[in-house]
């Protein structure tokens, strides 16, 4: 099933996203995963990620979270699912973003990163804080690896 039938859907998600309209509860992996599409889709990996970042600080503050005293947001795993996202869609060109997005969130759940990581590491406050290469498996040539998927 096809979670996306038109691109206007993705644009919508993306406005939600960057204004902190989106609830708690719709912010989900899938939309973690489509939101990051859209911004390789028209910057590059290092602006896409940035963008990223402050958009998941911003809705944070929407949401409530105080993050002097909890600290939900990731910087590996952002950071792995920027470079993952990455390299799908370039594996995917002449694919429309519909199209992309819809195979993207088919093809990765939440806990593929599970196959670079340990669990300990990859829930550290070390791995949270700053971006970490896996242990399992190094993240450094991530094209080679997600060519399997």
């Amino acid at each position: 099933m096809e979670r996306f039938t038109n691109e206007n859907q993705i644009v919508e998600l993306v406005h939600s996203f960057e204004t902190s309209t989106i609830s708690r509860d719709a912010w989900r992996h899938a939309e973690h995963l489509t939101v990051a599409l859209h911004y390789l889709s028209i910057h590059e990996l290092d602006t896409a990620t940035e963008k990223m970042r402050s958009g998941i600080f911003e809705l944070l503050k929407a949401f409530g979270v105080d993050t002097k005293k909890e600290m939900p947001y990731h910087e590996t795993l952002t950071v792995f699912w920027m470079r993952t996202v990455k390299d799908f869609a370039e594996r995917k060109a002449g694919w429309t973003l519909t199209e992309k997005a819809n195979e993207l969130v088919a093809t990765f759940d939440k806990d593929y990163p599970l196959n670079f990581y340990s669990r300990d590491l990859l829930f550290s406050d070390d791995a949270r804080a700053r971006f970490i290469d896996g242990d399992i498996c190094s993240t450094t040539r991530i094209q080679n690896i997600t060519s399997l998927s």
